[in-house]
């Protein structure tokens, strides 16, 4: 009987998780709510203005133990045209610092900032999600 109140999910054979997901009404978040008045971030988004070649996007956030120069996942997608310059996301990780840098000097130049907390996952964990039971059922990706 150990099989009971399992639930066999493909090559994984693990008892189902519940998880809620929530956002919020008037900020840019989503977080988990973990039970017994817990929550914890895991997407949010700010509007950085970068002028110069830098700023600083996070500074010593760290949420449940995780840090986010560490455990995050940072995507910044400017307004406006910089021209020929790049920008980047430069993690400090001693530091616990995420900024914003640009190739060129910047003027008032704002930017849609994107954050999750986790590390990056490898396609090794990803690739058996999207099939629910063992029907053989596979994702059509073009």
């Amino acid at each position: 009987m150990a099989e009971l109140g399992k639930a066999q999910t493909g090559k994984r054979s693990s008892t189902p998780k519940i998880c809620r997901i929530n956002a919020d009404d008037n900020m840019p978040i989503i977080y988990k709510n973990m039970g017994n008045n817990h929550t914890a971030p895991v997407l949010w988004a700010d509007t950085v203005v970068l002028s110069g070649t830098e700023v600083t996007v996070a500074s010593g956030v760290i949420i449940h133990g995780l840090d986010l120069a560490t455990y995050a996942i940072a995507t910044a997608t400017p307004r406006a045209t910089l021209g020929t310059a790049s920008h980047w996301i430069e993690r400090d990780t001693a530091a616990n610092t995420m900024t914003l840098k640009s190739s060129a000097s910047q003027s008032n130049v704002t930017f849609d900032v994107i954050i999750m907390l986790g590390m990056a996952p490898s396609s090794r964990y990803v690739e058996g999600i999207y099939c629910r039971g063992n029907t053989g059922a596979s994702q059509s990706l073009p």
